[in-house]
Protein backbone atom coordinates (compact mmCIF):
# COMPACT_ATOMS: atom_id res chain seq x y z
CA UNK A 1 0.00 0.00 0.00
CA UNK A 2 3.10 2.03 0.73
CA UNK A 3 4.30 1.59 -2.11
CA UNK A 4 1.47 2.42 -4.03
CA UNK A 5 0.58 5.70 -2.66
CA UNK A 6 4.39 6.31 -2.74
CA UNK A 7 4.23 5.93 -6.91
CA UNK A 8 1.04 7.96 -7.03
CA UNK A 9 2.95 10.46 -4.88
CA UNK A 10 5.54 10.94 -7.27
CA UNK A 11 2.63 10.78 -10.12
CA UNK A 12 0.97 13.50 -9.21
CA UNK A 13 4.49 15.42 -8.15
CA UNK A 14 5.88 15.12 -11.75
CA UNK A 15 2.37 15.83 -13.38
CA UNK A 16 2.07 19.21 -10.90
CA UNK A 17 6.18 19.89 -11.63
CA UNK A 18 5.34 19.59 -15.41
CA UNK A 19 2.43 21.99 -15.55
CA UNK A 20 3.49 24.28 -13.54
CA UNK A 21 7.04 24.57 -15.31
CA UNK A 22 5.43 24.91 -18.46
CA UNK A 23 3.37 27.20 -17.33
CA UNK A 24 5.84 29.45 -16.23
CA UNK A 25 7.87 29.35 -19.34
CA UNK A 26 4.61 30.14 -21.70
CA UNK A 27 4.28 33.08 -20.11
CA UNK A 28 7.38 33.90 -21.43
CA UNK A 29 5.79 33.28 -24.84
CA UNK A 30 2.78 35.08 -23.65
CA UNK A 31 4.71 38.23 -22.64
CA UNK A 32 6.75 37.87 -26.39
CA UNK A 33 3.04 37.70 -28.47
CA UNK A 34 2.02 41.61 -28.25
CA UNK A 35 5.84 41.81 -28.82
CA UNK A 36 6.40 39.74 -32.16
CA UNK A 37 2.93 40.85 -33.58
CA UNK A 38 3.42 44.72 -33.18
CA UNK A 39 7.13 44.01 -34.37
CA UNK A 40 5.89 41.30 -37.26
CA UNK A 41 3.11 41.97 -39.98
CA UNK A 42 0.14 39.44 -40.68
CA UNK A 43 1.99 38.75 -43.71
CA UNK A 44 5.05 38.05 -41.87
CA UNK A 45 3.91 36.04 -39.18
CA UNK A 46 2.21 33.68 -41.57
CA UNK A 47 5.42 33.43 -43.30
CA UNK A 48 6.76 32.21 -40.26
CA UNK A 49 3.90 30.00 -39.24
CA UNK A 50 4.51 28.40 -42.34
CA UNK A 51 8.21 27.75 -41.45
CA UNK A 52 7.34 26.28 -37.93
CA UNK A 53 4.94 23.94 -39.74
CA UNK A 54 7.82 22.44 -42.08
CA UNK A 55 9.63 21.95 -39.02
CA UNK A 56 7.49 20.53 -37.31
CA UNK A 57 6.83 17.77 -40.23
CA UNK A 58 10.68 17.25 -40.98
CA UNK A 59 11.79 16.71 -37.92
CA UNK A 60 9.84 13.50 -37.50
CA UNK A 61 11.71 12.46 -41.09
CA UNK A 62 15.18 14.09 -39.86
CA UNK A 63 14.87 12.00 -36.69
CA UNK A 64 12.94 8.93 -38.16
CA UNK A 65 10.92 9.34 -34.98
CA UNK A 66 13.18 7.09 -32.81
CA UNK A 67 12.06 8.54 -29.85
CA UNK A 68 8.79 6.99 -30.13
CA UNK A 69 10.67 3.54 -29.11
CA UNK A 70 12.09 4.74 -25.51
CA UNK A 71 9.30 3.63 -23.55
CA UNK A 72 9.51 -0.34 -24.93
CA UNK A 73 13.45 -0.27 -25.20
CA UNK A 74 13.37 0.12 -21.63
CA UNK A 75 11.27 -2.67 -20.95
CA UNK A 76 13.40 -4.70 -23.28
CA UNK A 77 16.77 -3.67 -23.01
CA UNK A 78 16.76 -2.58 -18.94
CA UNK A 79 20.73 -2.61 -17.37
CA UNK A 80 21.50 -1.23 -21.32
CA UNK A 81 19.06 1.15 -21.87
CA UNK A 82 21.26 4.24 -21.98
CA UNK A 83 23.40 2.08 -24.57
CA UNK A 84 20.48 1.99 -27.07
CA UNK A 85 19.86 5.55 -26.16
CA UNK A 86 23.50 6.25 -27.22
CA UNK A 87 23.23 4.33 -30.35
CA UNK A 88 20.14 5.75 -31.65
CA UNK A 89 21.62 9.42 -30.78
CA UNK A 90 24.18 8.58 -33.60
CA UNK A 91 21.63 6.89 -35.94
CA UNK A 92 20.37 10.73 -35.87
CA UNK A 93 23.05 12.19 -36.44
CA UNK A 94 23.89 10.31 -39.52
CA UNK A 95 20.29 10.60 -40.61
CA UNK A 96 20.43 14.55 -40.37
CA UNK A 97 24.16 14.72 -42.34
CA UNK A 98 22.29 12.56 -45.50
CA UNK A 99 19.32 15.12 -44.98
CA UNK A 100 21.29 17.89 -45.92
CA UNK A 101 23.35 15.95 -48.31
CA UNK A 102 19.89 15.16 -50.60
CA UNK A 103 18.42 18.45 -49.53
CA UNK A 104 21.12 20.46 -51.04
CA UNK A 105 21.57 17.94 -53.95
CA UNK A 106 17.79 18.24 -55.03
CA UNK A 107 16.91 22.07 -54.34
CA UNK A 108 16.43 23.26 -57.55
CA UNK A 109 14.05 20.82 -58.27
CA UNK A 110 11.64 21.97 -55.64
CA UNK A 111 13.01 25.07 -54.47
CA UNK A 112 10.02 27.04 -56.34
CA UNK A 113 7.37 25.30 -54.37
CA UNK A 114 9.40 25.62 -51.18
CA UNK A 115 9.07 29.20 -49.51
CA UNK A 116 12.29 29.96 -48.42
CA UNK A 117 16.10 29.57 -49.81
CA UNK A 118 18.76 27.35 -49.53
CA UNK A 119 20.25 29.07 -46.46
CA UNK A 120 16.76 28.42 -44.56
CA UNK A 121 16.51 24.96 -45.69
CA UNK A 122 19.90 24.16 -44.39
CA UNK A 123 18.79 25.86 -41.07
CA UNK A 124 15.37 24.13 -40.75
CA UNK A 125 17.29 20.57 -41.28
CA UNK A 126 20.00 21.00 -38.42
CA UNK A 127 17.22 22.78 -36.49
CA UNK A 128 15.30 19.15 -37.16
CA UNK A 129 17.67 17.47 -35.43
CA UNK A 130 17.65 19.87 -32.16
CA UNK A 131 13.78 19.27 -32.00
CA UNK A 132 14.44 15.41 -32.25
CA UNK A 133 17.13 15.27 -30.04
CA UNK A 134 15.15 17.33 -27.29
CA UNK A 135 12.58 14.69 -27.84
CA UNK A 136 14.51 12.04 -26.88
CA UNK A 137 15.48 13.94 -23.41
CA UNK A 138 12.19 14.32 -22.75
CA UNK A 139 10.71 11.29 -22.67
CA UNK A 140 14.52 9.87 -21.30
CA UNK A 141 13.24 12.51 -18.45
CA UNK A 142 9.89 11.32 -18.69
CA UNK A 143 10.59 7.75 -18.03
CA UNK A 144 12.03 8.92 -14.29
CA UNK A 145 9.73 11.35 -13.98
CA UNK A 146 12.50 13.15 -13.30
CA UNK A 147 10.74 17.04 -14.74
CA UNK A 148 13.39 19.22 -12.91
CA UNK A 149 15.66 18.17 -15.82
CA UNK A 150 13.46 18.36 -18.48
CA UNK A 151 12.36 22.25 -17.13
CA UNK A 152 15.71 23.39 -16.63
CA UNK A 153 16.76 22.89 -20.52
CA UNK A 154 12.64 24.53 -21.96
CA UNK A 155 13.93 27.42 -19.83
CA UNK A 156 16.71 27.81 -21.26
CA UNK A 157 14.99 27.30 -25.13
CA UNK A 158 12.62 29.64 -23.93
CA UNK A 159 14.27 32.55 -22.89
CA UNK A 160 16.99 32.32 -25.60
CA UNK A 161 14.25 31.67 -28.07
CA UNK A 162 12.74 34.92 -27.07
CA UNK A 163 15.69 37.41 -26.52
CA UNK A 164 17.61 36.10 -29.31
CA UNK A 165 14.67 36.81 -31.82
CA UNK A 166 13.93 40.57 -30.15
CA UNK A 167 17.41 41.08 -30.33
CA UNK A 168 17.91 40.83 -33.67
CA UNK A 169 15.26 41.86 -34.91
CA UNK A 170 16.24 45.41 -33.31
CA UNK A 171 19.33 45.42 -34.27
CA UNK A 172 21.33 43.34 -36.96
CA UNK A 173 18.29 42.41 -39.00
CA UNK A 174 16.18 44.84 -38.57
CA UNK A 175 15.27 44.78 -42.30
CA UNK A 176 14.16 41.28 -42.12
CA UNK A 177 12.63 40.53 -39.43
CA UNK A 178 11.37 37.20 -40.36
CA UNK A 179 14.87 35.86 -41.02
CA UNK A 180 15.46 37.14 -37.23
CA UNK A 181 12.69 35.03 -36.25
CA UNK A 182 13.83 31.97 -37.62
CA UNK A 183 17.16 32.25 -36.68
CA UNK A 184 15.99 33.21 -32.90
CA UNK A 185 14.46 30.08 -33.13
CA UNK A 186 16.57 27.94 -34.23
CA UNK A 187 19.65 28.54 -33.05
CA UNK A 188 18.99 27.76 -29.14
CA UNK A 189 17.25 24.50 -29.82
CA UNK A 190 20.52 23.65 -31.74
CA UNK A 191 23.16 24.51 -29.28
CA UNK A 192 20.29 22.82 -26.76
CA UNK A 193 20.94 19.38 -28.93
CA UNK A 194 24.25 19.63 -29.17
CA UNK A 195 24.72 19.61 -25.07
CA UNK A 196 22.24 16.36 -25.48
CA UNK A 197 24.56 14.54 -27.45
CA UNK A 198 27.38 15.06 -25.38
CA UNK A 199 25.05 14.73 -22.59
CA UNK A 200 23.59 10.66 -23.81
CA UNK A 201 27.34 9.71 -25.00
CA UNK A 202 28.51 10.24 -21.56
CA UNK A 203 25.78 7.86 -20.16
CA UNK A 204 26.38 5.21 -22.79
CA UNK A 205 29.00 5.06 -25.17
CA UNK A 206 28.33 5.67 -28.75
CA UNK A 207 28.06 2.34 -30.73
CA UNK A 208 27.39 1.31 -34.38
CA UNK A 209 24.68 -1.12 -32.98
CA UNK A 210 22.41 -2.90 -35.67
CA UNK A 211 20.12 -4.68 -33.33
CA UNK A 212 19.45 -1.59 -31.68
CA UNK A 213 18.84 0.49 -34.99
CA UNK A 214 17.25 -2.51 -36.20
CA UNK A 215 14.87 -2.45 -33.29
CA UNK A 216 14.57 0.95 -33.19
CA UNK A 217 13.60 1.40 -37.13
CA UNK A 218 11.37 -0.87 -37.31
CA UNK A 219 9.20 -0.12 -34.19
CA UNK A 220 9.57 3.56 -35.32
CA UNK A 221 9.33 3.36 -38.85
CA UNK A 222 5.62 2.91 -39.13
CA UNK A 223 5.14 5.98 -36.75
CA UNK A 224 6.97 8.26 -38.98
CA UNK A 225 4.16 8.55 -41.39
CA UNK A 226 1.43 8.66 -38.31
CA UNK A 227 3.49 11.22 -37.12
CA UNK A 228 3.56 13.63 -40.18
CA UNK A 229 -0.18 13.03 -40.58
CA UNK A 230 -0.34 14.20 -36.77
CA UNK A 231 1.40 17.54 -37.82
CA UNK A 232 -0.70 17.82 -41.05
CA UNK A 233 -3.56 17.80 -39.06
CA UNK A 234 -2.43 20.34 -36.53
CA UNK A 235 -0.34 22.51 -38.96
CA UNK A 236 -1.02 22.00 -42.76
CA UNK A 237 -3.84 24.08 -42.68
CA UNK A 238 -1.86 27.26 -42.29
CA UNK A 239 0.32 25.78 -45.42
CA UNK A 240 -2.88 25.39 -47.38
CA UNK A 241 -4.69 29.10 -46.41
CA UNK A 242 -1.39 30.90 -47.25
CA UNK A 243 -1.31 29.48 -51.02
CA UNK A 244 -5.42 29.63 -51.22
CA UNK A 245 -5.74 32.42 -49.77
CA UNK A 246 -2.75 35.18 -48.47
CA UNK A 247 0.03 35.13 -46.27
CA UNK A 248 -1.83 37.14 -44.21
CA UNK A 249 -5.00 35.10 -43.47
CA UNK A 250 -2.45 32.52 -42.58
CA UNK A 251 -1.00 35.03 -39.87
CA UNK A 252 -4.64 35.60 -38.21
CA UNK A 253 -5.29 32.17 -38.79
CA UNK A 254 -2.02 31.21 -36.87
CA UNK A 255 -2.84 33.75 -33.95
CA UNK A 256 -5.53 31.71 -33.13
CA UNK A 257 -3.04 29.09 -31.94
CA UNK A 258 -0.87 31.37 -29.81
CA UNK A 259 -4.27 31.00 -27.34
CA UNK A 260 -4.55 27.14 -28.34
CA UNK A 261 -0.75 26.94 -26.84
CA UNK A 262 -2.64 27.51 -23.73
CA UNK A 263 -4.40 24.52 -23.32
CA UNK A 264 -1.71 22.59 -25.36
CA UNK A 265 0.99 23.22 -22.86
CA UNK A 266 -1.35 21.44 -19.85
CA UNK A 267 -2.27 18.11 -22.60
CA UNK A 268 1.35 17.90 -23.36
CA UNK A 269 2.75 18.67 -19.81
CA UNK A 270 0.21 15.34 -18.40
CA UNK A 271 1.19 13.64 -21.61
CA UNK A 272 4.36 12.93 -20.35
CA UNK A 273 3.36 11.64 -17.33
CA UNK A 274 0.17 9.56 -18.70
CA UNK A 275 2.04 7.94 -21.11
CA UNK A 276 4.38 6.15 -18.09
CA UNK A 277 1.29 5.80 -15.71
CA UNK A 278 -0.31 3.95 -18.10
CA UNK A 279 2.60 1.70 -19.10
CA UNK A 280 2.86 0.65 -15.47
CA UNK A 281 -1.27 -0.20 -15.36
CA UNK A 282 -0.68 -2.13 -17.79
CA UNK A 283 2.20 -3.69 -17.30
CA UNK A 284 -0.05 -4.77 -13.76
CA UNK A 285 -2.86 -5.44 -16.01
CA UNK A 286 -4.56 -2.85 -13.27
CA UNK A 287 -7.39 -2.23 -15.77
CA UNK A 288 -10.02 -1.31 -13.56
CA UNK A 289 -7.54 1.92 -12.44
CA UNK A 290 -7.25 3.00 -16.12
CA UNK A 291 -11.11 3.21 -16.73
CA UNK A 292 -11.28 5.01 -13.47
CA UNK A 293 -8.88 7.37 -13.90
CA UNK A 294 -9.17 8.07 -17.65
CA UNK A 295 -12.58 9.52 -16.53
CA UNK A 296 -11.10 11.80 -14.44
CA UNK A 297 -8.55 12.47 -16.20
CA UNK A 298 -10.67 13.84 -19.94
CA UNK A 299 -13.38 15.30 -17.05
CA UNK A 300 -10.12 17.67 -15.69
CA UNK A 301 -9.20 18.44 -19.29
CA UNK A 302 -12.99 19.72 -20.29
CA UNK A 303 -13.45 21.78 -17.54
CA UNK A 304 -9.57 23.62 -18.43
CA UNK A 305 -10.70 23.42 -22.10
CA UNK A 306 -14.18 25.26 -21.89
CA UNK A 307 -12.66 28.09 -19.12
CA UNK A 308 -9.95 28.98 -22.09
CA UNK A 309 -12.86 29.19 -24.72
CA UNK A 310 -15.06 31.74 -22.46
CA UNK A 311 -12.23 34.46 -21.96
CA UNK A 312 -10.36 33.35 -25.55
CA UNK A 313 -11.55 36.60 -26.99
CA UNK A 314 -10.16 38.95 -23.77
CA UNK A 315 -6.73 37.17 -24.27
CA UNK A 316 -6.92 37.82 -28.27
CA UNK A 317 -7.30 41.63 -27.56
CA UNK A 318 -4.74 41.76 -24.69
CA UNK A 319 -1.73 39.76 -26.72
CA UNK A 320 -2.72 40.92 -30.06
CA UNK A 321 -2.12 43.90 -32.27
CA UNK A 322 -5.51 45.15 -33.62
CA UNK A 323 -4.94 43.26 -37.32
CA UNK A 324 -4.96 39.81 -35.53
CA UNK A 325 -8.43 40.04 -33.39
CA UNK A 326 -10.30 38.70 -35.99
CA UNK A 327 -8.73 35.53 -34.92
CA UNK A 328 -11.01 35.35 -32.69
CA UNK A 329 -13.51 33.98 -34.93
CA UNK A 330 -11.31 30.54 -35.20
CA UNK A 331 -9.89 29.94 -31.78
CA UNK A 332 -13.10 28.24 -30.52
CA UNK A 333 -13.15 25.60 -33.40
CA UNK A 334 -9.52 25.06 -32.67
CA UNK A 335 -9.16 24.62 -29.18
CA UNK A 336 -12.18 21.98 -29.47
CA UNK A 337 -10.32 19.97 -31.73
CA UNK A 338 -7.19 20.11 -29.68
CA UNK A 339 -9.24 18.49 -27.14
CA UNK A 340 -10.43 15.83 -29.13
CA UNK A 341 -6.39 15.59 -30.37
CA UNK A 342 -6.06 15.04 -26.31
CA UNK A 343 -8.81 13.00 -26.09
CA UNK A 344 -6.98 10.52 -28.96
CA UNK A 345 -4.04 10.38 -26.39
CA UNK A 346 -5.87 7.91 -24.14
CA UNK A 347 -6.66 5.10 -26.17
CA UNK A 348 -3.38 5.55 -28.24
CA UNK A 349 -1.01 4.36 -25.31
CA UNK A 350 -2.75 0.79 -25.59
CA UNK A 351 -1.95 0.78 -29.52
CA UNK A 352 1.75 2.10 -28.33
CA UNK A 353 2.00 -0.51 -25.55
CA UNK A 354 0.94 -3.46 -27.67
CA UNK A 355 2.95 -2.39 -30.57
CA UNK A 356 0.46 -2.09 -32.89
CA UNK A 357 2.23 1.20 -34.73
CA UNK A 358 0.84 0.20 -38.17
CA UNK A 359 -2.47 0.46 -37.12
CA UNK A 360 -1.80 4.20 -35.71
CA UNK A 361 -0.04 5.17 -38.93
CA UNK A 362 -3.15 3.97 -40.85
CA UNK A 363 -5.67 5.80 -38.93
CA UNK A 364 -3.26 9.26 -38.63
CA UNK A 365 -2.91 8.83 -42.31
CA UNK A 366 -6.51 8.26 -43.02
CA UNK A 367 -7.51 11.46 -40.71
CA UNK A 368 -4.78 13.89 -42.30
CA UNK A 369 -5.84 12.99 -46.12
CA UNK A 370 -9.39 13.73 -44.75
CA UNK A 371 -8.24 17.04 -43.31
CA UNK A 372 -6.51 17.96 -46.35
CA UNK A 373 -9.83 17.13 -48.90
CA UNK A 374 -11.58 19.16 -46.18
CA UNK A 375 -9.88 22.42 -46.19
CA UNK A 376 -9.68 22.12 -50.10
CA UNK A 377 -13.30 22.03 -50.42
CA UNK A 378 -14.29 24.80 -47.84
CA UNK A 379 -11.81 27.30 -47.82
CA UNK A 380 -12.06 27.88 -51.35
CA UNK A 381 -15.64 28.50 -50.07
CA UNK A 382 -15.54 30.22 -46.88
CA UNK A 383 -12.48 31.24 -46.31
CA UNK A 384 -9.79 30.41 -43.58
CA UNK A 385 -12.45 30.09 -41.14
CA UNK A 386 -13.07 27.25 -42.54
CA UNK A 387 -10.28 25.29 -41.90
CA UNK A 388 -10.71 25.75 -37.64
CA UNK A 389 -14.00 23.65 -38.28
CA UNK A 390 -12.38 21.24 -40.86
CA UNK A 391 -9.88 20.64 -38.14
CA UNK A 392 -12.53 19.90 -35.24
CA UNK A 393 -14.63 17.46 -37.61
CA UNK A 394 -11.34 15.37 -38.29
CA UNK A 395 -10.08 15.47 -34.73
CA UNK A 396 -13.52 14.00 -33.75
CA UNK A 397 -13.12 11.24 -36.22
CA UNK A 398 -9.09 10.67 -35.30
CA UNK A 399 -10.33 10.11 -31.80
CA UNK A 400 -13.19 7.90 -32.27
CA UNK A 401 -11.25 5.71 -34.88
CA UNK A 402 -8.72 5.03 -31.74
CA UNK A 403 -11.24 4.88 -29.43
CA UNK A 404 -12.60 1.76 -30.91
CA UNK A 405 -9.54 0.35 -32.19
CA UNK A 406 -7.93 0.52 -29.29
CA UNK A 407 -10.76 -1.94 -27.97
CA UNK A 408 -10.20 -4.40 -30.74
CA UNK A 409 -6.83 -4.59 -29.70
CA UNK A 410 -6.56 -5.12 -26.19
CA UNK A 411 -10.02 -7.12 -26.61
CA UNK A 412 -12.33 -5.34 -24.30
CA UNK A 413 -12.60 -1.53 -24.10
CA UNK A 414 -10.47 -0.23 -21.11
CA UNK A 415 -12.33 2.99 -21.45
CA UNK A 416 -15.72 3.90 -20.67
CA UNK A 417 -17.80 4.68 -23.80
CA UNK A 418 -20.62 6.53 -21.97
CA UNK A 419 -17.94 8.73 -20.17
CA UNK A 420 -16.04 9.99 -22.21
CA UNK A 421 -18.33 10.66 -24.91
CA UNK A 422 -20.22 12.57 -22.75
CA UNK A 423 -18.03 14.60 -21.24
CA UNK A 424 -16.72 15.36 -24.90
CA UNK A 425 -20.25 16.08 -25.76
CA UNK A 426 -20.84 18.39 -23.05
CA UNK A 427 -17.53 20.55 -23.89
CA UNK A 428 -18.26 20.86 -27.80
CA UNK A 429 -21.88 21.78 -26.76
CA UNK A 430 -21.01 24.84 -24.24
CA UNK A 431 -17.97 26.36 -27.08
CA UNK A 432 -19.86 26.17 -29.63
CA UNK A 433 -22.52 27.82 -27.86
CA UNK A 434 -20.18 30.32 -26.65
CA UNK A 435 -19.81 31.37 -30.04
CA UNK A 436 -23.23 33.13 -30.01
CA UNK A 437 -22.28 34.93 -26.62
CA UNK A 438 -19.17 36.45 -27.90
CA UNK A 439 -20.45 39.65 -27.69
CA UNK A 440 -22.07 38.99 -24.24
CA UNK A 441 -18.74 39.77 -22.01
CA UNK A 442 -19.85 39.55 -18.29
CA UNK A 443 -22.11 36.73 -19.07
CA UNK A 444 -18.74 34.61 -20.67
CA UNK A 445 -16.63 35.53 -17.48
CA UNK A 446 -19.26 34.26 -14.46
CA UNK A 447 -19.92 31.40 -16.76
CA UNK A 448 -15.66 31.32 -16.74
CA UNK A 449 -15.78 32.18 -12.61
CA UNK A 450 -18.11 28.86 -12.02
CA UNK A 451 -16.22 27.02 -14.42
CA UNK A 452 -13.10 27.73 -12.73
CA UNK A 453 -14.37 26.93 -9.22
CA UNK A 454 -15.53 23.63 -10.48
CA UNK A 455 -11.50 22.92 -11.50
CA UNK A 456 -10.51 23.92 -8.42
CA UNK A 457 -13.04 21.47 -6.61
CA UNK A 458 -11.77 18.62 -8.91
CA UNK A 459 -8.22 19.56 -8.15
CA UNK A 460 -8.89 19.11 -4.78
CA UNK A 461 -11.39 16.43 -4.78
CA UNK A 462 -8.70 13.74 -7.08
CA UNK A 463 -5.34 15.17 -6.18
CA UNK A 464 -5.53 17.55 -3.22
CA UNK A 465 -4.26 20.34 -5.35
CA UNK A 466 -5.50 23.14 -2.95
CA UNK A 467 -4.64 21.33 0.04
CA UNK A 468 -0.72 20.90 -1.24
CA UNK A 469 -0.30 24.32 -2.12
CA UNK A 470 -1.75 25.29 1.20
CA UNK A 471 1.16 23.50 3.56
CA UNK A 472 3.90 23.99 1.10
CA UNK A 473 3.74 27.98 0.85
CA UNK A 474 1.35 29.12 3.87
CA UNK A 475 1.66 26.81 6.26
CA UNK A 476 4.95 26.73 8.47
Amino acid sequence: MDNKNSSGNKVIKAGAGYIIGNYLLKGITFLSAPIFSRLMTTSDFGDFSNYTSYEAIFYIIVGLALHSSLNNAKYKYGEKFNEYISSLVLLIILSTLGWLFIGNIFFPFYKDAFDFNRLVLNILIIHCMGSSLFQFYNIYASLSYSFQNYLKLTSINAISNMGLSIILMLTVLKSDVLFARIIGMALPIILIGCYIILFFFKLGKPVINFDYWKYGTIYSLPIIPHGISQIILSSFDRIMIKKMVNSDAAGIYSFSYVIYSLFNVTANSLQNVWKPWIYEKMNAKDYATIKKQSNVYALGMALFTILIILVSPEIIRILGDKAYWDSADCVIPVILGGYFAFMYTLPSQIEYFYEKTKFIAIGTVSAAVLNIVLNYIFISRFGYIAAAYTTLVTYFLYFSFHFFLAKRIHGSSLFSFKGLYGVSLVTVAIGLGTILIKDLLIVRWIMALIVGCLSLYWSEKHFLLLTKVKAKFFIK
